[in-house]
């Protein structure tokens, strides 16, 4: 995968995460969770939470209907990150404890 242009260039740090990260709804992006191994989610968890002040500053600063495709990118990547925070800082596993529930949301608006 060619990783120029993947995502704003000031955050090509983050680019190896767009592969495993960047899915366009909320139950793509919790099942990624389910899937992963709890290290990499650690991972995510660090790496890209020490540029979230960065990365909603870039995004804040343009309307949504005018983000780049590398915006997008770089949004959804933000979005994962908060279902991963949960596992992370609540859960410490990627599962819920004691719960066989996994989320069903109906999505609004893809992006």
């Amino acid at each position: 995968m060619m990783t120029q242009g993947l995502l704003p260039a000031e955050f090509f740090d983050l680019h190896c995460y767009v592969g495993k990260w960047d899915h366009p709804g909320t139950n793509e992006r919790y099942a990624e969770r389910l899937s992963s191994h709890y290290p990499e989610l650690e991972e995510f968890h660090a790496i890209f939470g020490a540029r979230l002040a960065d990365v909603k500053a870039h995004l804040d600063k343009k309307a949504f209907c005018d983000y780049s495709d590398a915006d997008r990118r770089l949004a959804r990547l933000a979005w994962s990150w908060v279902i991963v925070a949960e596992a992370v800082e609540v859960f410490k596993q990627a599962r819920v404890p004691d719960s066989k529930m996994y989320w069903d949301i109906q999505v609004e608006a893809e992006i």
